[in-house]
């Protein structure tokens, strides 16, 4: 296969902080990777380099001649005063931009070049000319409606500006752009983030099905990963590990790996110690008889380049240093959770139409439907943030609600950590340090404001905080968004040994199907509920059962037979 991108004796520090060392990978045509490591672990620097965004401290990363590269960054980096439709008209092919780089490329041919470079001038113009043409007879708004169609955005807001739209949807017309011009790679940091699971979808398959590139992506959903990865880059401690397959066969080897490596390392350390043993016992008889000397020291230096050789290789470390979640509840009622006839209208729009709704003790409810369903508008009534049109909800006795907010509003910016901890339950301030030790937090990060946390660490708090409370009713917004893998498993664990009951919005379809026993979904304001986990209830939508009254109970129509009866029961009586 050709070689698209690849990096030779990589090395990079940033702020006096290794990040890789001595690194290489390829990337090959077609080829589909997803890289994974823990958060601060150097992904996102190693895209840059990939995309020459950095220049490494030492070795190189070629590209193929010619290559281009589409990055999709974790933010999106748009003109914000542009609108929609004029940001992908221009990634469709703006005349003028490309008329100004058509003509110096046409400058720099006729100066005096070497071999090489004159070879890459004149394939750039050749690449930029077959743009130009293109984009001459490029249809904006027939490219606008079968891209945006696809992706679900509506019409009447082409012609909004960027800085007005949410961040969902800016990625949506970033994605946008390379959809008008695909081009050879694909580099996509964390695509997934704030897309619902009809999106999500929707991307595995273009990915799959439909774009003939080679991608590498970083991403938290393991669900997306094990639908479209083909190899695996593990980056752990400045080190890429490449695994075929995709997200189960990753874990499956990965495992084999460090269990092999550990045997290994028993059997050097074995050995290491019956060289120490037999170094030591001829040095005894060197003192004692010379002809066991020059033996003796051939056993020692031996011996030294064996330790030399242990210690310089890495322990493979079978259980990596993790976010302790553990929760402690006392059982509250038995009804956690009644909805009871609940609708929710603004102004002409229905949200829900009139629904019940129960959840009971030892529930994991995962609430699922497109971005604008309903799900937060829900929430905010459950939490009394919001009161429902007609109905009610309320909660049972003894039930203590404890909350998780996906943009992390309900922390104080101006806090620290430790000061948060403080505030919410009475402890000393190394009781408080313990804690937040247990979500990897050094002393540094709990002293410090939250402003100035990571979305990672700040999620890492809200969970401490949930942990604390105490709570027997956990709701959940997005909780394993700015969570890495190995977090969000952790989390995982801990709810499914939960002794309360769930209530959690999420995208995460392998979150759903580890946690939830129960998937509540919305669309156009019909609530159902699903038994199983997500993947069951896309396999089995027939078993939904409608928690919306009006599918619930329909109107009979009543039959003649019956019509008649009723007419000579009342003729009798009057």
């Amino acid at each position: 296969m050709t070689i698209l991108i690849q990096a030779a004796d990589v090395s990079y520090a940033h702020g006096g902080n290794q990040i890789f060392e001595d690194t290489a990978f390829v990337l090959h045509e077609g080829e589909r990777a997803a890289l994974i490591g823990e958060n601060g672990s150097g992904k996102s620097s190693l895209f840059r380099l990939m995309a020459r965004e950095l220049v490494p401290d030492s070795g190189a990363v070629t590209h193929r001649r010619g290559l281009r590269i589409g990055y999709l960054h974790q933010e999106p980096a748009l003109d914000p005063a542009l609108t929609v439709r004029e940001t992908l008209a221009r990634a469709g092919g703006d005349i003028d931009v490309l008329d100004a780089e058509l003509h110096l490329l046409e400058q720099q041919l006729s100066q005096p070049l070497d071999d090489d470079a004159m070879a890459e001038v004149i394939e750039r113009h050749e690449t930029v000319l077959a743009r130009l043409d293109a984009a001459l007879v490029f249809d904006t708004d027939s490219a606008l409606a079968g891209v945006l169609g696809e992706l679900r955005f509506p019409e009447h807001r082409w012609d909004q500006r960027v800085a007005e739209l949410s961040g969902g949807e800016r990625k949506l017309v970033d994605l946008a752009q390379f959809l008008l011009d695909p081009p050879d790679a694909l580099l996509l940091d964390e695509p997934d983030n704030h897309f619902d699971v009809e999106t999500r979808t929707w991307l595995e398959r273009w990915l799959v099905n439909d774009y003939d590139g080679a991608v590498c992506m970083i991403s938290h959903d393991r669900y997306m990963i094990d639908r479209v990865a083909t190899t695996i880059f593990e980056l752990e401690d400045g080190t890429i590990r490449e695994y075929p397959g995709n997200y189960s066969a990753y874990r499956t080897m990965r495992q084999a790996r460090l269990e092999r490596e550990a045997e290994l390392r028993e059997v050097q350390k074995r050995e290491f110690r019956k060289l120490k043993a037999s170094a030591e016992q001829l040095t005894q008889w060197a003192r004692q008889n010379d002809k066991f000397a020059t033996r003796a020291e051939n056993q020692r230096r031996k011996l030294a380049k064996e330790r030399e050789r242990l210690e310089s290789t890495p322990a493979p470390n079978l259980n990596r240093r993790q976010i302790q979640v553990e929760f402690d509840a006392s059982r509250g009622s038995t009804d956690v959770l009644v909805a009871d006839n609940v609708a929710k209208t603004y102004g002409s729009r229905t949200v829900f139409e009139p629904f019940d709704l129960l959840l009971r003790h030892g529930d994991r409810v995962g609430l699922v439907g497109p971005n604008g369903a309903g799900k937060t508008t829900l929430v905010r009534m459950v939490l009394g943030e919001q009161p429902p049109t007609s109905g009610s909800i309320r909660l049972g006795h003894s039930v203590t609600v404890g909350y998780y907010a996906q943009e992390h509003e309900t922390l104080d910016p101006e806090a620290t950590p430790l000061e948060t901890l403080r505030q919410l339950k009475p402890m000393t301030e190394q009781q408080a340090l313990s804690a937040l030790v247990s979500m990897l937090f050094d002393r540094h990060d709990a002293m410090n404001r939250i402003a100035a946390l990571s979305g990672g660490e700040r999620a890492r708090l809200q969970i401490v905080l949930l942990i604390l409370s105490g709570a027997n009713l956990l709701v959940l917004d997005e909780p394993t968004n700015n969570l890495d893998i190995p977090s969000g498993e952790a989390l995982e664990r801990a709810l499914q040994e939960f002794p309360g009951a769930i209530l959690t919005i999420s995208h995460d379809r392998w979150f759903l199907d580890r946690v939830c026993t129960r998937i509540v979904s919305i669309e156009e304001g019909i609530v159902r509920d699903h038994p199983g986990g997500y993947t069951d209830a896309v396999e089995h939508p027939e078993l939904g059962t409608p928690l919306t009254r009006s599918l619930r109970y329909p109107k009979r129509e009543e039959s003649p037979r019956g019509r008649k009866k009723r007419g000579t029961a009342n003729a009798t009586a009057s």
